[in-house]
């Protein structure tokens, strides 16, 4: 019975096996060899099953095999596509950050360049305040922390005046030549105190005024020296260097910077007044007068008002304190319009002709002024 069973259970593996119907019916002798073979112990009956197995794994083993390399494909596909983005994000995010770089240094080279202009802006309004004849500056005696340099009259060769700008921390060195005078002046109104040399011996130093404006005049009498000379004035201290050479300066002078601007200025009004009083005198023949004055308002009412043809002016007692707004009809015109005036002494100058002009000092109030019919 046992026999019986493991030649069933054996038969049945096989049939699946190879892959035949369970109901089909095998080859003759095969089930009689096989129990004769399972009688005797004969081991003949487990060589089919073997090789039937054996052909099942290689099936399942090709099968496998051509299932992992699907997969694999698969999986290789995925990470070459995956990777490949990864490398597109990676030069965007590359390309963003120059960007931004380039955008970086850009914005710093238009700040170096506003902060370049505005010093050039700034050297500009230093030399216009305080101009500089020289181009060529020597520390002497020895270099200091702040700005006090010398100004070297070298620069001068070729001509006949050396113009310092004056600062009072800062030192001029003149050359001067024995047998010739070297002519120093000073600022005019200035009147010299004080002249201390520190080789009186060797130098020659004498001084006078002329026309306000005083003079000294140097000479070395040695062939070769170098010193240092203090003139002091009423308004300021000079320090000068003296150095004999082959070649001098002769004559030498200073610019005032800020002070002669604000001099040049109170000399133009000065000659503005003067034109102002001119121009009634001079050309008396050329003034119409007719005009009529109404209001009262007595500081804004002009005490006379007259026009040469192509400016009227109106002549106060005293200016006013404020300027007023001032309205003028010109001649075949029906409307008033606002004009411009400047204020100079004690005229009212308006740079046209008018029929009739109105000074507005109040919204109720104002001065008329109408040419005489």
């Amino acid at each position: 019975m046992r026999i019986r069973k493991s030649l069933a259970t054996a038969i049945l593996l096989g049939l699946l096996s190879a892959g035949l119907p369970v109901g089909a019916q095998p080859a003759q002798g095969t089930e009689a060899d096989a129990v004769a073979q399972e009688a005797a112990g004969h081991p003949a009956s487990e060589e089919p099953l073997l090789h039937l197995q054996s052909k099942s794994t290689e099936k399942e083993q090709t099968e496998k095999v051509k299932h992992d390399a699907k997969r694999l494909a698969e999986n290789t596909e995925k990470p070459v596509a995956k990777r490949v983005q990864e490398e597109i994000d990676r030069l965007h995010g590359d390309f963003y950050s120059m960007s931004q770089v380039q955008s970086q240094v850009l914005a710093l080279l238009g700040d170096v360049a506003d902060r370049l202009d505005r010093l050039e802006q700034r050297e500009v309004r230093t030399r216009l305040a305080v101009p500089g004849p020289t181009t060529q500056m020597l520390v002497n005696p020895a270099p200091a922390a702040e700005t006090n340099y010398t100004q070297d009259a070298v620069n001068a060769q070729g001509t006949s005046t050396m113009t310092f700008a004056y600062a009072p921390n800062q030192l001029y060195k003149i050359y001067c030549r024995r047998g010739y005078l070297t002519d120093i002046s000073f600022k005019k109104g200035e009147s010299i105190s004080f002249v201390g040399g520190g080789d009186t011996a060797g130098w020659a130093v004498s001084q006078t005024v002329v026309d306000g404006v005083p003079h000294l005049y140097i000479k070395p009498i040695v062939e070769t020296s170098t010193t240092n000379l203090i003139v002091t004035t009423n308004k300021r201290s000079y320090q000068l260097i003296l150095h004999s050479s082959d070649w001098y300066n002769p004559m030498v002078t200073w610019t005032y910077g800020a002070e002669d601007m604000e001099q040049a200025n109170v000399q133009k009004q000065q000659d503005d007044a003067l034109k102002t009083a001119k121009i009634a005198a001079s050309d008396i023949e050329n003034l119409d007068f007719s005009f009529e004055v109404s209001g009262k308002n007595a500081e804004y009412k002009p005490e006379m008002v007259f026009t040469d043809g192509e400016k009227t002016y109106l002549k106060f007692k005293k200016i006013p304190r404020t300027q007023v707004p001032l309205f003028i009809q010109q001649k075949g015109e029906r409307g008033m319009t606002i004009v411009n005036y400047r204020q100079k002494d004690d005229y009212y100058i308006v740079n046209a002709t008018f029929q009739k002009a109105q000074l507005r000092v109040t919204e109720r109030e104002s001065v008329t002024i109408k040419r005489k019919k």
